[in-house]
């Protein structure tokens, strides 16, 4: 078990079933998620912060289009530079029409490890077109009527009401292949967060059969807000040598619910 592994694991995490751009515009849909937040999620080994997380959305014009812009950076704190540092960015641009991706991006730095690859999606024709930016392969593969990327599945995910002591199963892209994810919601629990205080959450225990999303990661455990927001407050991964990982939200910024914006927790361990 790498540390890559529960990097990518919780890179994604923050997303999960939470959960400088265009001028808005009216004739849009109104999106479930506020527009032109951030979030910023501190990620803990053992009790020492070591890397960042800011899950960012944003209206964008291209080519004479309004569309939607959903990143994600993480970089590692000092203390993890001198040994793995993280310096990832993953973007998914999507019709907010449908809100199917027109266009998936990772470009992560993680220790020696390096990918920078971009997907994009046809889907009139149900095809997907995935390319290796810096080792020119390419791949194409055939993709289903609602296929989405990690980014827009898990902004979709916000608009589902999830009920506890259920499983749900989805379909998703990852690895350029499309994969089972199995959400096993559990009961509601009340989470003391610092300066946002007690939040009654939906508690969660996520299951996937691929590469690089949950896998080898042992146990991974989630916990949503239990409000319109849908917002990942807490997720930990154990594993076995490396311990836990844990991810706080650190940070809510932007528009929306005034009794989660503005708001701080302080920089300590948890």
């Amino acid at each position: 078990m790498s540390l890559k592994r529960i990097f990518i694991s919780l890179t994604i995490t923050v997303l999960l079933l939470a959960g400088a751009g265009a001028a808005e515009n009216e004739e849009l849909p109104e999106p479930w998620f506020p527009v032109g937040e951030k979030l910023t999620y501190q990620i803990y080994w053992g009790i020492f912060p070591v890397a960042e997380s800011r899950v960012t959305s944003a209206w964008i014009d291209e080519d004479d289009r309004t569309l939607l812009a959903i990143r994600i950076t993480t970089k590692s704190y000092a203390l993890l530079d001198t040994i793995y540092p993280v310096d990832d960015f993953i973007e998914s641009v999507v019709d907010p029409e449908t809100f199917l991706p027109l266009r998936f991006v990772r470009r992560l730095s993680e220790g020696r490890y390096r990918l920078n690859e971009i997907t994009t999606f046809n889907h009139d024709e149900h095809i997907a077109h995935w390319k290796h930016l810096t080792k020119n392969e390419t791949k194409d593969f055939a993709i289903e009527d609602d296929t989405r990327d990690l980014l827009s599945f898990m902004f979709f995910m916000r608009s589902r009401k999830l009920e506890p002591n259920r499983t749900y199963q989805y379909r998703l892209m990852a690895d350029e292949k499309l994969y089972d994810l199995y959400v096993n919601t559990k009961d509601y629990v009340k989470l003391n967060i610092s300066k946002f205080g007690v939040t009654r959450c939906l508690y969660i225990e996520p299951e996937a059969k691929f590469q690089g999303f949950f896998v080898r990661v042992g146990q991974l455990q989630v916990w949503d807000s239990d409000d319109k927001r849908c917002l990942c407050v807490k997720a930990v991964a154990k594993a076995p040598v490396i311990g836990s990982i844990k991810l706080l939200l650190y940070k809510v910024e932007g528009p929306g619910d005034d009794s989660w914006v503005k708001h701080e927790l302080p920089n300590r361990s948890p």
